[in-house]
């Protein structure tokens, strides 16, 4: 795994790890949707949706969120909390829906 992705994989395994505003870290989220008709929904109702973040090869933080560009401090530290595996995110955009939980 590149390390620039360290941080995420700890909080996969179940580690509290920092969350600084103005430091981001690169990882695969989901975020409250706050387009269209979910922007007046209460916050708790509003659907999950994918985020990542990454870095480009110059240092510069990028990050998406539902497929679309955004600057980073639209993302970071919002999407910190929830932290998801690049499979949970593949799916998401492949199917604007998340995969069924296993019972």
């Amino acid at each position: 795994m590149n390390a620039d992705y360290q941080w995420w994989s700890n909080l996969l395994d179940g580690r509290q790890m920092p969350i600084h505003e103005g430091e981001p870290q690169c990882g695969y989220f989901k975020i409250r949707d706050r387009r269209g008709l979910n922007k007046d929904l209460a916050p708790i109702k509003r659907p999950f949706i994918a985020a990542a973040i990454w870095k480009e090869p110059n240092g510069a933080f990028k990050a998406e969120i539902a497929g679309q560009p955004v600057e980073i401090d639209q993302a970071w530290p919002y999407v910190a909390k929830y932290p998801i595996t690049y499979h949970e995110y593949a799916y998401w955009h492949a199917n604007e829906k998340w995969p069924e939980k296993a019972a």
